[in-house]
């Protein structure tokens, strides 16, 4: 790259506030790092994020720099360090296979040296991997210690009400102990609320203003009244009868409890009899939201189920999909559908687009093949468009010259003016018309190789969001119908569906174990690609 045409550089500063991120160098002082040193490059913007980099598809900001990398905004990324980039596998590959590619030229970190060579885009990758290991083996170690604190009966974090953290043990060690003062008001107003006399806002009122309660955090400050949602969720928290709730899993605790599990019952029929029914839209269900009723078009909800094992001291909680059933004129009378089911069948799905990573690369070889082709292809239609609008413009600039000279009256110079301005508007529509290129689209289709290859490994190991997004991405109308998921798929997964599970049990024969040669074996991959190319252009839109 010639100091006339120099290397555009975005800037991407990054910092969450989750786990070791908070570690991380604070956006302003990564800033201040990316101008002292390289403030002679040639910066197009700083791109700001605050999204953790442990997940991929998580990233607003990071997915734009993408994008219009790939449009040739900028050829150059500036970073404080590779782990503000990726710490994690999806993520880490686009940026390695875009510097590999060529569509990155560049990338500048102020507390790593990269050099664009085959060693260091190893070291490169290296650096990113040891970045998603540090990630997740921080994260498992966290895990590890507060599922270990509830396997002894504690409830991590900071105590509910009517309960405090023993400030006498050490930090991260500390039980949970009866809070003297504000336990037996509460005590009193379970108790109050099981009469079945009082609604629970009427004892509610009778807690704050006749009993005079105030929370914890701010009893040095004045005090502060106990709040509407505060209280209904102690209503609804079966931890006030023992209980830890803890990563969706229920198991007895040690603390002391406030009321039995059978006054906690009582609790929610009172609930349910006095049209105050625990708001399940509120809890936190993987898959609310996601899916529609397929008989009836309604919503799907879903509920949580309880059943207390007397054998075993075990509280085992179901959730439950099922249609809201609104419209009465349907009479609809879809049945429910448990979680694990649902989560079955999304990842019987997502299997049949798993492919080979022989099959995977093939087909990113080829479509890399074919995104060449194109932009060769459409190169000269653009460059003979771009001389069209040139040699038009310059037909203007002489038409203007000619009626500064006189040399045309006011009527010619008007009509031909009009007549330039709009063969010239009109091609520049249709240079920037908004419908995606071919090259664009096999860019795309490689990415939504990628999408199918990592599909079933990112919802196996994904937040709810993760999921929902993958759920999503596979097409439209989501919908649930005798107990079984039904998805549009998107046209171009169809193919993929129809033809992965064949060439991955073809490209499994070739496997060294059975196809020793090397010859043979490059020959016979060869003649598969050859058919499975003849497949794709039979579905090539």
């Amino acid at each position: 790259m010639t100091s006339e045409n120099p290397i555009k550089y975005f800037a991407y500063v990054r910092k969450s506030t989750e786990g070791d991120e908070r570690q991380a160098l604070s956006i302003e002082s990564q800033m201040d790092k990316v101008r002292e040193f390289f403030s002679g490059l040639e910066i197009v913007e700083v791109m700001e994020e605050k999204h953790s980099a442990f997940s991929p598809y998580n990233r607003p900001v990071f997915a734009e720099m993408i994008k219009r990398i790939r449009k040739g905004e900028a050829r150059g990324i500036i970073a404080w360090h590779p782990d503000r980039l990726s710490r994690n596998e999806i993520d880490a590959s686009t940026i390695t296979y875009l510097v590999r590619t060529g569509i990155i030229h560049d990338l500048k970190f102020a507390s790593y040296n990269f050099d664009n060579s085959p060693e260091g885009i190893m070291m490169l990758q290296l650096a990113l991997s040891q970045s998603q290991y540090f990630s997740s083996k921080l994260g498992k170690d966290v895990k590890r210690g507060l599922e270990k604190k509830v396997s002894l009966g504690w409830l991590p974090g900071v105590a509910p009400e009517g309960y405090l953290n023993d400030v006498r043990l050490e930090k991260g060690q500390r039980t949970l102990i009866t809070d003297k003062k504000r336990a037996p008001l509460l005590r009193e107003a379970f108790k109050l609320f099981l009469t079945g006399n009082y609604t629970a806002q009427e004892v509610l009122d009778k807690l704050n203003n006749e009993w005079k309660y105030t929370t914890r955090a701010k009893a040095k400050t004045g005090g502060q009244k106990l709040a509407r949602s505060t209280w209904y969720k102690m209503l609804t928290s079966s931890f006030y009868a023992g209980i830890i709730t803890y990563n969706g899993k229920e198991s007895p605790g040690k603390h002391k409890p406030i009321i039995s599990l059978d006054d906690y019952n009582r609790i929610q029929e009172l609930l349910g009899l006095r049209g105050n029914k625990r708001n399940v839209k509120k809890l936190d269900f993987m898959y609310s939201g996601t899916f529609t009723c397929g008989f009836c078009g309604c919503a799907i909800t879903a509920e949580r189920k309880k059943k207390y094992i007397l054998g075993t001291n075990e509280v085992k909680t179901y959730h439950y999909y099922h249609c809201t059933h609104k419209r009465k004129e349907t009479g609809c009378r879809e049945g429910s559908i448990q979680e694990e089911e649902l989560e079955r069948q999304v990842k019987s799905d997502l299997k049949k687009l798993e492919m080979h990573p022989q099959f995977l690369s093939l087909a990113l070889d080829y479509l890399e093949k074919n995104k060449t082709e194109e932009i060769e292809t459409e190169k000269p239609v653009k460059l003979d468009t771009e001389k069209k609008v040139k040699d038009l413009e310059d037909q203007l600039s002489e038409l203007n010259s000619m009626r500064m000279k006189k040399m045309l009256d006011d009527a010619d110079y008007l009509v031909e003016r009009t007549k330039l301005k709009a063969e010239i508007e009109a091609l520049s529509q249709n240079e920037i018309k908004t419908k995606p290129s071919k090259a664009e689209l096999i860019e795309l289709t490689k990415e939504n190789f990628i999408f199918c290859a990592q599909a079933r490994k990112e919802f196996d190991k994904g937040d709810k969001e993760t999921r929902n997004n993958i759920i999503k991405k596979l097409g439209s109308n989501q919908r649930i119908i005798g107990k079984n998921i039904s998805i549009s798929y998107h046209n171009w997964l169809i193919p993929l569906r129809n033809n992965v599970e064949k060439f991955n049990a073809e490209i499994a024969r070739f496997e060294p174990t059975y196809f020793g040669e090397n010859k043979r074996k490059n020959e016979a991959l060869t003649s598969l690609n050859l058919r499975w190319l003849g497949d794709m252009d039979s579905n090539h839109d």
